[in-house]
């Protein structure tokens, strides 16, 4: 069947890759993908296969029942766009002014779209079912969370559970793979640091924030330098500063904001702990006040080995064994998949879409290249499962 998959996958990669420039072109905020969403709805209603919409939001489900009973495979893209002005220059850049699709999404999306239409081609051979999710709001607020709250998927008995991931560090053509922690646990701070307002001439009769927010940020940095493992990854990146309205004016307050990125659960309470006392003792240090808000993010991605194994096995008959690149470090990016990973056996892999800037960036564009390779990779994950004895 692998065969059939990678002639379809060909025969399909014109209209794939105008599905994924039209989502390119049309991005959307978390939370806010009805367009996209409309779109999902529309390819997948061509191909005669049974649709769920209105999940966690606005996503969407499509269910590939083979003719033949047996397991049960899932498979998810992420559908939502970043807050970036784009400066790719492209044909087929973002018509929404300040969003833009610079991790990927789109690129994900039309594949899971691509090899949904293969899969719907195949279910007179097809022994089980697929299961397709179209994932809202996964750059902000979780929606793999939200969507598993729900329940939107506890009818299925789903035994493997795969994602891809663009990947700009290896070239198109390519795929990249790692057992275990994968991706970091992300938690994102701020800081209020109160101070005293006073006249920029006199700062003795006043409580700098702004110079104790200095020493706050530069104090956070010894976290990383000297309170953890070599071993043991962790980064802590500030990321805003906001405070003061005028050049003579000791503000009364300044906001500091950022993220804390960590592999190990243990390490991940204790630099949360450590952020605070730091802050707090740092202002106190200088008369003022710290007040220290942590918003708890995503998990730790952590693919299960055997998932992963299944991975390389179907990359080597695609892409050829000296393609597939074993990932020697953890992204300390994070990922929502995590949380399905907590409640079923399965694997993110990374597929190349390089060369290409980093992800995030305003000019990085999904690699097309990596459309074909994407479709067989995923829709030859769920024949692979569903043909295990």
């Amino acid at each position: 069947m692998h065969s059939l998959i990678a002639r379809l996958a060909k025969e399909y990669l014109p209209e794939i890759t105008s599905v994924r420039r039209h989502l390119h072109q049309h991005p959307e905020l978390s939370w806010e993908e009805r367009e996209t969403s409309l779109f999902i709805q529309k390819f997948l209603s061509a191909l005669g296969i049974e649709i769920r919409t209105g999940i966690a939001g606005y996503g969407v489900i499509a269910l590939i029942r083979g003719e033949q009973s047996g397991r049960t495979v899932g498979l998810r893209a992420d559908i939502d766009a970043l807050p970036i002005i784009e400066k790719t220059g492209v044909p087929y850049a973002s018509k929404n002014p300040g969003v833009m699709h610079a991790c990927g999404h789109d690129g994900h999306t039309a594949t899971l779209l691509g090899a949904t239409k293969i899969l719907s081609q195949l279910r007179t051979q097809l022994k089980g079912t697929v299961v397709c999710v179209f994932q809202p709001a996964e750059e902000n607020g979780g929606g793999g969370a939200k969507l598993l709250k729900d329940g939107a998927l506890n009818e299925f008995s789903i035994e493997a559970f795969f994602a891809l991931h663009s990947w700009p560090y290896i070239p198109a053509g390519t795929v990249g793979i790692r057992d275990g922690a994968m991706m970091a646990a992300i938690d994102d701070f701020e800081i209020i640091v109160h101070g005293k307002s006073g006249h920029a001439a006199h700062p003795m009769m006043a409580i700098d924030p702004v110079l104790i927010s200095a020493h706050i940020i530069l104090a956070l940095q010894s976290l990383v330098t000297h309170e953890r493992h070599g071993a043991d990854p962790v980064v802590l990146t500030v990321t805003m500063i906001h405070g003061g309205a005028a050049d003579n004016v000791v503000p009364s307050e300044v906001k500091i904001n950022g993220t804390l990125r960590t592999m190990q659960d243990e390490t991940r309470l204790r630099m949360k702990r450590r952020l605070v006392e730091v802050a707090e003792s740092v202002a106190k240090t200088y008369n003022g006040v710290a007040e220290v808000n942590i918003e708890h993010g995503y998990p730790t991605l952590v693919n299960n080995p055997a998932m992963v194994s299944r991975v390389a096995h179907v990359a080597e008959k695609i892409v050829g064994a000296e393609n597939v690149h074993k990932l020697k470090e953890p992204s300390m990016g994070g990922e929502d998949f995590a949380y399905y990973l907590q409640n079923y056996p399965g694997a993110m892999f990374r597929i190349g879409v390089g060369p290409n800037p980093s992800m995030h960036s305003d000019t990085f564009n999904y690699n097309d290249d990596a459309l074909e390779v994407g479709m067989r990779m995923m829709a030859g994950l769920a024949v692979d499962v569903l043909d295990a004895s």
